[in-house]
This record gives structure tokens, sequence and C-alpha cells, in this order.
């Protein structure tokens, strides 16, 4: 039987602004140095396989390693710059819109550890916080969001999109499989979020 392959329409923005603050805020596009964003062009299709390449197993539990992360979202801040940024008519909504549901929407934003189960057709991610994520391969209604997962040149892709912005989760598995970056971008209005969580495998007990 021949590979699952799955085509997703990607849009992005671009920028190079950076904002200040603890989390990154950046207005326009500034990739990261992800390939899919490179790849992607602005708008366009990109291919995300349906079939994990082979040892790409995320299965087990994880903590985070936070010197090598960013630190959570600050949604007090995002709000008050999303509100400073209207009221110059920069923004066209106040309260930051998306951005101040972000850690809701993507829990690994503030998540320290997580357990995650993964099968052939998606995974499920409980979180120290309390919240649950299931993911397919494919598409699927999630929310307000429409999200496509698969994977592309080894790494786990995420991408969301909703009426008034996307998202992308990386997920890139160490050769060794004891650890797990996790690169996240959010963008809404010309907007975007960016931030890297970074895990390690816990070892199994015997």
């Amino acid at each position: 039987m021949g590979r699952r392959m799955l085509k997703m329409a990607v849009g992005w923005a671009g920028g190079s602004a950076a904002a200040g603050g603890g989390w990154p805020l950046r207005r326009g596009c500034e990739a990261l140095g992800l390939a899919i964003l490179l790849m992607a062009g602005g708008c366009g299709g990109i291919p995300l396989d349906a079939d994990a390449p082979a040892g790409f197993d995320l299965g087990g539990q994880w903590v985070l390693n936070a010197a090598q992360s960013d630190p959570p979202p600050d949604i007090r801040s995002i709000q008050d710059r999303a509100d400073r940024a209207f009221a110059q008519g920069r923004a066209g909504r106040a309260r930051g819109g998306v951005f101040s549901f972000v850690a809701q929407d993507f829990p690994v934003l503030k998540s320290k550890s997580m357990v995650i189960e993964q099968d052939r057709d998606s995974m499920g991610i409980r979180y120290d916080t309390g919240a649950y994520r299931d993911v397919s391969w494919g598409e699927r209604k999630r929310g307000l969001w429409k999200v496509s997962a698969g994977w592309f040149e080894g790494d786990l892709v995420i991408l969301s999109k909703a009426k008034d912005a996307r998202a992308q989760e990386t997920m890139r598995l160490a050769q060794d499989g004891q650890s797990l970056e996790v690169l996240v971008e959010v963008e809404s209005e010309g907007q975007t979020l960016a931030a890297k969580r970074a895990f390690e495998r816990v070892p199994a007990q015997r």
C-alpha cells in the first residue's frame, strides 16, 4: 500500500519587526526558519503525508525543558498592546482578538508536562493543565478552526485556519527520540505570535 498524501492549501503572512515583551509578537511575515513556511511562499499547496515516518513515535510522558523554552504568553500584556494598537488605528480589534484565547486553543503554550498516546491515525494529548486534545491525521473541524495534520520533511505539522486567523504547530522529534520541540505560530490581522516549547521524554518505568 502506497503512502497516503494529503494536499493542504496554506497561506501565510510575513514580516520582520518583533515587538517588545516576553512573548514574541511580530507584525507582518517573519518565518522562524520553519521549512514549511518557506516552502509555502505565501499561498499554495504543500503535501502533508498521512503516514508517520519510521521511528516517529510521540507516545509517552513529556516534561518541559524550561531553559530551552519561551515563557508562556502574557495574555494581559497581549491585550494591552492590542488595545493600544486599536486606539491608534493599527489593529482592527481591541482586547487582542484570537490572541486572547491562544493559550486555551493551544494548551502546549502553558503546559509543563503532557502525556501523548499515538496510533496509526491520530494522537491524544493530555496536558497537566487539565486540557485534552485529539489530533487526527488529515482534515477535521476543531471548534472555530479547520485543522489539517500530517508530516512534512520529517516533522509533524498541524495547520489550523479560522475566519480571521491562521496557526501552525510544528512538532520536531530529535533523532534519538528523547527530545521534542513544539513550534507554535499564530497569525491574525497582520500580527503574529510565535513561541517554542521544548520537552524531554520521561523514561518509561519498568
